[in-house]
């Protein structure tokens, strides 16, 4: 859990487009993309977690190609996680962010 957190944490510090990301997170990334999906929510659903996991978590579930089944993954998103991740990423004043959480998370429309 607290690997996953740190993990998070590290990634969701960038900023800036998610498909030109910094440097800096590249190591987080490639160690995120091999975590299991499921130790991924259990670390969101921690008592622990906070903005800045959330912030990470965004960052990295809507990024480009950042899963190998990415997809997948997003879609199993249980509906609270996936309310409040789009939530933090309405809330970030980053339109990259913004738009990717929209496509990735949003409920479809109608």
């Amino acid at each position: 859990m607290e690997r996953v957190l740190a993990l998070l944490d590290w990634y969701g510090s960038g900023s800036g487009r998610c498909s030109g990301y910094p440097v800096h997170e590249g190591v987080p990334g490639e160690l995120l993309g091999r975590v299991p999906i499921a130790d991924l929510l259990a670390g969101l659903a921690d008592p622990g977690a906070e903005e800045r996991h959330d912030a990470g978590a965004v960052r990295h579930l809507v990024g480009w190609k950042t899963r190998p089944r990415q997809k997948q993954d997003v879609a199993g998103l249980p509906e609270p996680l996936r309310a409040r991740l789009l939530a933090h990423a309405r809330r970030s004043g980053d339109s990259d962010k913004q738009g990717r959480a929209e496509r990735w998370l949003a409920p479809p429309r109608a």
